[in-house]
């Protein structure tokens, strides 16, 4: 049977205000008709969730393995369960009002749309429409512009179930939007950017993957990012062959302290995920 429109998110033992942040704006959605599908990975209580949020159409699924593989389970439970439309979004963030009917608005002619950040901590909104500095509404976002960086996030992104076959992930892998979305677009499906609706990405301490951040943790953990997304697609598509080999050298590099100053002093003011952390040719 045809469900329509899933919304898919992951949740796991976290703070309950964000919870409530997430769902209010599930609530107050322009488009009503859509279910919120969540893989639920070891947090007590949900059926209090469930039972303050009743008027919204919630599927919880049980299944406890890493972030990847939990994606990896909600994904494919949409597609056998038949769903036209895939939303996501994160748990931890939450949504202008109309950014289900405005995904689905635009898949009526695309297969992809990814939608704007807007960054905050706490109760303060510090960088509106993080995205847009750097590409215009309604552009098409091809290979070309992701290959070194993304946009695609688990948080910002709707999707014709269609164009998917059941996935299987790398359990390690971290950035699986990022994978994700680069396969289909070397399949050829188009996708489009919009900022005439929004995510507003949370930024603190236990996100897995900040946006615009620059230290030496951070560069780390992107190498590694780097280093396994290019691992796996070289398999797929010989031109990520050398950018894996340059990943390669950077890992070597990134041992000296100095040039980790080199790569924090890019400073890209508006970098995207994994931007920065890349050779230096000078």
């Amino acid at each position: 049977m045809n469900q329509g429109i899933a919304f898919l998110t992951t949740i796991f033992p976290m703070n309950i205000n964000y919870l409530h942040d997430f769902f209010d704006s599930l609530k107050k959605q322009t488009y009503k008709k859509f279910n919120i599908i969540v893989v639920n990975d070891g947090y007590d209580n949900f059926e209090e969730i469930k039972i303050r949020y009743s008027e919204l159409n919630i599927i919880e699924l049980r299944y406890s393995n890493t972030p990847a593989k939990n994606r990896e389970y909600g994904i494919n439970y949409i597609i056998d369960n038949n769903y036209d439309i895939l939303i996501f979004g994160d748990s931890d963030d939450y949504f202008r009002n109309n950014r289900v009917e405005k995904s689905i608005e635009l898949l009526t002619v695309y297969d992809i749309v990814v939608n704007d950040l807007s960054l905050f901590n706490g109760d303060s909104l510090y960088n509106d429409k993080y995205i847009s500095n750097r590409i215009k509404n309604s552009t098409e976002v091809d290979l070309g512009f992701i290959k070194n960086k993304n946009i695609f996030g688990m948080s910002n992104t709707a999707i014709k179930v269609k164009i998917l076959n059941k996935v299987s992930f790398d359990k390690d892998i971290i950035a699986v939007d990022w994978h994700l979305f680069t396969i289909l677009l070397i399949e050829g499906y188009k996708a489009v950017f919009t900022n005439e609706t929004e995510t507003f990405y949370r930024q603190y301490s236990n996100n897995t993957v900040g946006i615009g951040t620059m230290t030496s943790d951070s560069i780390s953990r992107g190498l590694s990012v780097k280093l396994k997304h290019y691992e796996l697609l070289k398999e797929k598509d010989i031109q990520f062959e050398k950018l894996y080999n340059d990943t390669v050298d950077l890992q070597k590099l990134i041992e000296n302290d100095k040039y980790i100053d080199c790569i924090k002093q890019i400073n890209n003011k508006n970098a995207l995920w994994w931007e920065d952390i890349r050779l230096i040719k000078d």
